[in-house]
């Protein structure tokens, strides 16, 4: 689900004031609530070499936890202005906030010392990587839709089952941040408009004011149709790493350094931009901060988009010091400060094996290594290709010309980038030619400077940045030479410029058993158990059986049909003139209720864009009438991306505004055949869209007292989200269960 908007007019009877005198004051006061008093906090002494680990094992109420002690015994320090942090089921809870903004919720530990190698690593999941404050529609129009529900059961029917659902917590919260976010109350007090929602690092403070302009920081901003964009803190910019961050589990690790950090993220295989747990893949070095003494803190700025309640889980945290990563390059396989004296050829880097220069001469001193010759090319192999490539580049009064190398076979095959005072350029030499594939005649080195280059390579894409700022926007996708090893160095001319601090890193290390806090939630299913490529004459589905399993389909909701196309699918019977009329689902009996395996290829309606094509499909997991969650396309021709939203129904009552959704981009589109695959045990649920996890969430991080459900029948439908489905396509329907039982337990 996207940014989207509809307007509706209430009823006669519905108009009028919403809130009380006393509640309005009640709004009020939680919007003049400024930070509260900072925690008192330990001295260094007491806690600059201890390590510090909260498993969040101890249950607290909202409101209750800064201050306590965490089951190791180190004070958790932060910030909880509207008491909405708590911890429940082994996890800490962060709650959305009425009035969004930096320093009002977050918790932290320390201080501790900068001291090579100190790890601070969080296994977190952030409530929505596009969260952002956002205007909403009138109240009276919000007030209307809610009544309305997903319009799959009669209004009337709603509200009765609202009254006695137990789910109802925080509707009152949700109504007030519904009036602070209103067009006409924002008038009076204006919203802060915040696009970056989640920071987690190390900051001079327990409390820091703007994570944005301090500290060594991993940050999220949202993306709109890309969902998250992955931040690094580098110098004074916040370096931005990659779009499409999807709403998972995801593992950060930042490793201070005497100057500055190295940053680390792993998730589930295949999950964009970030490692394959037990992996971590090293993102950016920020080799510029000095704070002596610093926090180790988690930072939440704003939750959900457009009116909708999500809430981060923090499963567990860790601070210790790693034997790996105490050296100044943490985790390279090839590294040099490039100080000291005499001749760079044939000298051993401190990691990394022997230096050759191949063209020119070069020269360690005490500040840097220099070109002694014009022409200057020199090269060192870690043995392994090379992830992420960062040096210093420390210029004169008149910048020179200089280049990193990278993905380097020998003098004749590397990729190189070129940097000097007025422009640069990017390339690759093959062969012995030289081919330049992007560059920019701007000025890039400026004088008396020490800046920062990098390069972070996938092997299929890569991002060069300098001084934390990208040279080129997003990503450069070329394989060519990415299985190469060695990097190195290269001068145009001599005396211009001085390297430093020259390292290599692969593009996954392991993650040190002392940070490991456990794995993502992942389980699937171990024998096909039903299948159906829907061949046959065309037939309405529940006339037909599944070619394995020989289950009948059959319809378990919805006025709309889904009927076999004789063509091997199975299509929505819906048009862009007549969109299908309502949620429609058909269900097969599914015997193992303690987890289903389910996908299914999906070929959304249209071709593109403005076509009135809408796309809805998905798939449907079914305990009874009162007790079921769907994970469905959000494929609208009014918005030029797609998401994959989850909505539940649950003990009779589906809460609209809770659904949770990724924005996938364009991984979903018209007309282009996708596979989603959802794994559900009745709590913990992952979605992949093509074999790519995108969003994971289990029940009791939306409802924390929720009963884990019983899986009896698995299907697909065509969901109802702010329109209806025009005629999207089903093929290859499977289901998986765990026969063999090795996928227990739940996180």
């Amino acid at each position: 689900m996207a940014i989207r908007t509809q307007s509706y007019s209430l009823p006669g009877h519905a108009r009028g004031e919403i809130l009380t005198q006393n509640r309005v004051k009640t709004v009020l006061n939680l919007l003049k609530s400024q930070p509260s008093q900072p925690t008192p906090t330990p001295t260094l002494g007491q806690i600059g070499d201890r390590a510090a680990t909260d498993s969040f094992t101890d249950c607290r109420p909202s409101g209750k936890v800064i201050g306590t002690l965490s089951p190791g015994g180190v004070r958790r320090l932060g910030a909880d202005v509207e008491k909405r942090i708590g911890i429940d089921n082994g996890a800490l809870r962060l709650q959305p906030l009425i009035t969004p903004g930096w320093g009002k919720q977050g918790i932290a530990y320390g201080p501790y010392p900068r001291r090579n190698g100190l790890t601070f690593t969080a296994f977190v999941l952030n409530g929505h990587n596009t969260s952002e404050s956002s205007l909403l529609e009138t109240l009276r129009q919000r007030l209307w839709r809610w009544w309305l529900g997903s319009e799959a059961e009669a209004p009337h029917k709603r509200l009765w089952r609202w009254l006695t659902s137990p789910h109802k917590r925080g509707m009152f919260r949700r109504l007030l941040t519904w009036i602070r976010s209103t067009p006409r109350f924002s008038k009076y007090v204006p919203l802060p408009r915040i696009e970056e929602n989640f920071a987690i690092g190390w900051f001079p403070s327990a409390v820091p004011g703007n994570p944005l302009m301090e500290g060594n920081a991993a940050i999220v901003r949202a993306t709109g149709a890309d969902n998250g964009e992955l931040l690094v803190r580098v110098g004074d910019r916040c370096a931005p790493l990659f779009q499409g961050l999807q709403n998972l589990q995801i593992y950060y690790a930042i490793v201070l350094r005497e100057r500055g950090a190295a940053y680390y993220a792993a998730s589930l295989p295949q999950a964009r931009g970030l490692g394959s747990y037990p992996e971590m893949r090293p993102l950016a070095i920020d080799p510029f901060d000095l704070t002596p003494n610093v926090y180790a803190a988690i930072y939440q700025s704003v939750l959900g988009q457009i009116g909708f309640r999500v809430d981060t889980r923090v499963y567990g945290v860790q601070v210790q010091s790693v034997p790996e990563f105490e050296q100044w390059y943490g985790s390279a396989r090839g590294a040099d400060r490039l100080v000291g004296e005499g001749e760079l050829d044939g000298s051993p880097a401190e990691i990394g094996g022997d230096w050759s220069v191949c063209t020119g001469a070069c020269q360690r001193t005490p500040t840097g290594t220099i070109a002694v010759a014009a022409d200057t090319l020199a090269l060192l192999d870690p043995q392994v290709p090379c992830g992420l490539v960062h040096t210093e580049i420390a210029t004169g009064a008149r910048p020179g010309t200089s280049a990193l190398v990278w993905r380097a076979r020998d003098r004749e095959n590397f990729w190189a980038l070129w940097l000097s005072g007025d422009r640069w350029e990017l390339g690759i030499r093959e062969g012995g030619v030289w081919h330049p594939v992007a560059r920019n005649d701007r000025p890039v080195l400026t004088s008396n400077t020490v800046h920062s280059v990098q390069i972070l390579d996938d092997g299929d894409r890569f991002r060069a940045l300098l001084d934390g700022q990208p040279l080129f926007d997003g990503d450069l996708g070329d394989r060519r030479g990415s299985d190469a090893t060695g990097i190195g160095i290269g001068f145009l001319d001599p005396h211009g410029n001085q390297f430093r601090a020259l390292e290599a890193h692969p593009r996954s290390v392991a993650i040190p058993a002392s940070q490991d806090l456990g794995a993502p939630w992942m389980a699937t299913g171990s024998e096909l158990i039903l299948a159906d490529d829907f061949e046959g004459e065309p037939l309405e589905l529940s006339q037909t059986q599944t070619e394995i399993g020989g289950q009948s389909w059959r319809l378990e909701m919805g006025r709309g049909a889904i009927e076999r196309t004789g063509n091997g699918s199975a299509r929505v019977r819906a048009t862009a003139q007549q969109p299908n009329r309502d949620r429609t689902a058909y269900t097969l009996p599914w015997a193992f209720p303690q987890l289903a395996d389910v996908q299914v290829e999906i070929t959304p309606p249209g071709s593109d864009l403005g076509q009135r094509e809408n796309g809805r499909a998905g798939l449907i997991f079914w305990q009874d009438a009162d007790n079921y969650i769907t994970v469905s396309t959000w494929l609208d021709d009014g918005y030029g991306g797609a998401s994959i939203s989850s909505f539940f129904h649950l003990d009779g009552f589906e809460e609209l505004y809770d659904a949770v959704w990724t924005n996938v981009g364009k991984r979903v589109y018209w007309g282009i055949p996708y596979t989603l695959r959802v794994i559900f045990d009745g709590n913990n649920y992952l979605t992949f869209v093509n074999e790519e996890p995108v969003l994971y969430r289990a029940l009791s991080d939306v409802y924390p007292h929720i009963s884990r459900l019983s899986i009896h029948r698995v299907g697909i439908v065509a969901n109802w989200e702010w329109g209806n489905d025009t005629g999207s396509c089903f093929k290859h329907f499977s289901a998986k269960a765990d026969t063999h039982g090795v996928n227990g337990g739940q996180r």
